[in-house]
């Protein structure tokens, strides 16, 4: 996967350092982070190479000759000119007056934690597609549900999305409860599915910031983290998860977005429906066929026969968990006997993906 380089520019060196440092060290196998102080030695490097991401501080936004590589038409390039991504990376204590080459940049605060800074870069640039292509994608949902409560079924879900990841833009989204995403990859979440549910229908016009602030990326994909406390989902209106779900799809930036299903959230099956492929999953043996059954009862009493056709129903391969630790759960799955199935499913040859 090409590294994506970000320009940081900003008068006070040791800021634009650090920050770019810590966007190469942290970030390495998906990040390239440089970083100048002076005008003169970035337009030398702009006339030499282009970065993917220009973050424009303090000291360059008033410089004319900066302002003159910026998009001529903000408002329909949303700082986006011949392949580059310009930002500006801005102190929100302050209000200074913006030229107006540089009204329409999308803003980035710049004292804020830089993991987050991290997230809502990779957003913007997502929303207007990798290397300088226009957001031009066709949009689809899938969903994956198991009726006997298959503890496959996220696995399932994240090696999907890795191995679609290779030719999609694929957000994963999980509507489970106790997902238990914390303890399997080792991470500590500051927002969850049910903040960004709340920014992205307050209706404030941010759809990217919304999803940018708290997605995290793993492998190839991006995700939203599950809700911590899950029990709110059962009490989410049908109409709000229905209007989540159409934002995601049409303003998010990701041409693919995967939903996970767990419990029967209000307005359970008009959602899937919304869904242009459903996988319902079961485990081997007898026991998961009665809830498998009882599945396909419930959903025929529902009279949606464009669900009924979208439906597959898998049979899981016979799989034992092996002990490990943080991403190499995602390494497990995609290259044991569970990603060979995928990439089966998927019509994906190993070793070409």
């Amino acid at each position: 996967m090409k590294r994506i380089t970000i320009a940081v520019c900003d008068a006070d060196p040791a800021y634009g350092e650090r920050l770019a440092a810590w966007i190469s060290q942290e970030n390495k196998e998906q990040f390239l982070g440089c970083c100048f102080s002076e005008e003169t030695l970035f337009l030398e490097y702009l006339d030499q190479q282009q970065p993917d991401i220009v973050l424009v501080g303090k000291g360059f936004l008033e410089r004319p000759d900066i302002l003159r590589r910026f998009p001529k038409t903000q408002q329909e390039d949303a700082g986006r000119q011949e392949g580059v991504l310009w930002m500006w990376l801005c102190d929100l204590t302050e209000e200074p007056e913006l030229p107006e080459a540089a009204k329409g940049l999308p803003r980035l605060d710049k004292y804020q934690p830089v993991s987050q800074m991290v997230r809502e870069i990779l957003s913007y640039y997502q929303a207007y597609g990798r290397q300088g292509e226009a957001a031009s994608f066709r949009h689809e949902l899938i969903g994956i549900y198991s009726p006997g409560h298959s503890i496959w079924q996220t696995p399932f879900a994240l090696t999907l999305a890795q191995i679609l990841a290779q030719r999609e833009h694929v957000l994963y989204v999980s509507l489970k409860e106790c997902a238990g995403f914390g303890g399997w990859f080792q991470e500590r979440y500051q927002k969850d599915l049910v903040d960004v549910m709340y920014l992205c229908l307050a209706g404030n016009g941010n759809i990217s910031g919304s999803i940018g602030s708290a997605v995290y990326h793993m492998a190839d994909f991006s995700y939203i983290p599950p809700a911590e406390d899950s029990i709110c989902l059962g009490e989410i209106r049908k109409e709000d998860y229905l209007t989540f779900l159409k934002i995601l799809e049409e303003q998010s930036g990701y041409s693919l977005i995967i939903v996970d299903f767990g419990m029967m959230v209000p307005g359970f099956f008009e959602l899937m429906e919304t869904c242009s492929k459903v996988y319902i999953l079961t485990e081997p043996g007898g026991m998961q066929e009665a809830p498998l059954q009882h599945f396909c009862q419930m959903a025929d009493r529902q009279k949606r026969p464009a669900l009924r056709e979208r439906m597959a129903c898998l049979t899981l391969p016979p799989m034992q968990p092996m002990p490990c630790q943080g991403g190499q759960w995602l390494q497990q799955w995609l290259w044991g006997s569970l990603g060979d199935y995928v990439r089966s499913l998927m019509g994906v040859q190993r070793g070409t993906d």
